[in-house]
This record gives structure tokens, C-alpha cells and sequence, in this order.
């Protein structure tokens, strides 16, 4: 007997002119979420994908929308309903309360809780990062990572581990300790959704990362910061001593971190399998 894959079918759902339906989809017309006290809770269901309202074929989300504000006294809904991914869908989507206090919800977002697994002789991690207004954004996803399975660029990392995360660098060393430690780490992530929410996304990993201060700096800041760039200025081209002594053996974890004009600071962290460890092979930066 063959798995049974899902199945389409109408819901109809009582509704007053100008009443709210209570169910968020995405681009892709599938529900992610299904607001309570609302006239869609115990009509759909997260992993719902509409398909057509009161026989008329969706567009995309404007279209769908538009129609509903003319649907009442009743929207008759055709729907795709696969139970299994509905159910995987729903235990992704499900943020536990104490991790639910890091997220700031915004329209045109959806927000999705992700095991990331590493195990010996396995993918490489293969992520690139940036931040960008106090967020860390998913750059680059190498294919055959395991990034790559559960993240996707323009992804939002809210928190690893319960952790809230506001900077790459601190994201990247809770990522590999805990990949390290235990295996598997898991993160809550904001994902663009809507048309909208997708264009930002695309300005945050293009936007140069220098960028003019949100408050006038006084005239003795002023001067005061434009005497030390010319001092650094006259230092180009000079060799400079470190302070830390003699050469040293390099560290377990290498970064390079380096502004690439107009694109934004990035880091890519690469690691390959030695020894039953996890090790860094190469460490290059990744832009946008």
C-alpha cells in the first residue's frame, strides 16, 4: 500500500466583511501561522497551501487578500493538506516560550526553530555570515553542507542554543563550540517571506557595512577623529611591530575578517574532519 502523500479538499470558513482571517502564508500560499481566537483556528492548519478562493485561482499573497475582503458571508477555500509535512512543519514553526522572548516578530517574516548536525566524516559546515543592524545574516551556504539542510541565505539567526545572537563573531564561536561539544546545535531564525520582506533582506547583504552615524558627532569628536585618520594615514606602507612577541604557533581557529568595498564585513567558516575533531582546514571571507 502506498504512502499517501496528501490530498486537496475545501474548507469553508464564516466570515464578516472586513474580518480577519488569522492565517499568515507565505509567497508560496502555505500557511505558517494560524493566529488562535481567530476564524481560521480549527480550519487550517500550519502546512495548509491554499489554492483557490471561492473557485477563483490565487496569484500570490496581494491577490489572495484582495479576494478575501469580497469573500464573505463565507470563504470557501480549496486547500493541499499533506499531513506528514504539515506535522514537520508545525514542530519547526513551534518556538518554546523561554527562546520566543528573543524574537522581535515582524510582517513578511516567518520564524522556524532548527537543529543544525554535525557528526565525524560527515559535510562540512560550509556557512557564510554577516551582521547588519544588530543581525546575524545567513551570506553564503555551501551545497552538500550541513548548512545548507536547515539554513538559507537572507536567513535571520535570532539565537543558537537560547543564546540571542547580535554579532558574527559571537555567533561563530557558540556555533563551533557547541558543534564541537555536543554535535548539533539548534537556532531560531527569522526567514523573509513576503515579496517585501525578501527586498530587505537583499539590501541587508549588499548594504556597505561602513555607514555614516545615526547621530551628529560634536565638532571636537570631529576633529579629534580626523587627526587619528591621519595618523593612521602616515603609517601606511610602514611595517608594524606586533606586541605580542616572537611567532607563535598559529591557533586551532584562524579569522580574517576584511571590508570589501561596498559589500559589508562577511566571514565564511569552513571545517573538515581530522582525527574524530572537528578542525579548521580554511578560513576565507565571503561576500554577500
Amino acid at each position: 500500500m502506498s504512502e499517501e502523500k496528501g490530498k486537496e479538499m475545501t474548507i469553508e470558513i464564516p466570515m464578516e466583511e472586513g474580518e480577519p482571517l488569522g492565517a499568515t502564508p507565505n509567497d508560496k500560499m502555505i500557511v505558517t501561522k494560524v493566529q488562535a481566537g481567530t476564524v481560521s483556528e480549527g480550519k487550517l492548519k500550519i502546512g495548509d497551501q491554499i489554492l483557490r478562493v471561492n473557485d477563483t485561482v490565487i496569484k500570490d499573497t496581494h491577490h489572495f487578500f484582495a479576494l478575501l475582503r469580497f469573500a464573505s458571508p463565507c470563504a470557501r477555500l480549496a486547500i493541499f493538506r499533506d499531513e506528514k509535512k504539515a506535522e514537520e512543519l508545525a514542530s519547526r514553526v513551534h518556538i518554546p516560550a523561554d527562546r520566543e522572548r528573543n524574537i522581535t516578530r515582524r510582517d513578511g517574516f516567518s520564524y522556524e526553530l532548527v537543529k543544525m548536525t554535525w557528526k565525524a566524516g560527515g559535510p562540512k559546515l560550509g556557512l557564510g555570515i554577516k551582521h547588519f543592524q544588530n543581525r546575524v545574516l545567513v551570506s553564503k551556504t555551501d551545497p552538500s553542507s550541513i548548512s545548507a539542510e536547515c539554513l538559507k541565505i537572507g536567513d535571520h539567526i535570532v539565537d543558537i542554543n537560547g543564546q540571542p545572537v547580535t554579532d558574527k563573531d559571537v555567533a561563530r564561536g557558540i556555533l563551533v563550540k557547541g558543534l564541537q561539544a555536543h554535535g548539533e546545535v539548534t537556532m531560531v531564525i527569522e526567514r523573509p517571506e513576503t515579496m517585501e520582506a525578501k527586498h530587505w533582506t537583499s539590501r541587508a547583504l549588499t548594504v556597505q557595512a561602513v555607514q555614516p552615524p545615526s547621530v551628529q558627532m560634536n565638532s571636537d569628536v570631529r576633529d579629534i577623529a580626523q587627526k587619528e585618520r591621519a595618523r593612521l594615514a602616515a603609517k601606511v606602507g610602514k611595517e608594524l611591530k606586533s606586541i605580542l612577541g616572537g611567532q607563535k604557533k598559529a591557533a586551532a581557529v584562524a579569522i580574517d575578517d576584511r571590508y570589501c568595498n561596498g559589500t559589508g564585513y562577511s566571514t565564511s567558516i569552513d571545517y573538515g574532519i581530522h582525527r574524530n575533531q572537528l578542525q579548521t582546514i580554511r578560513t576565507r571571507d565571503r561576500f554577500g
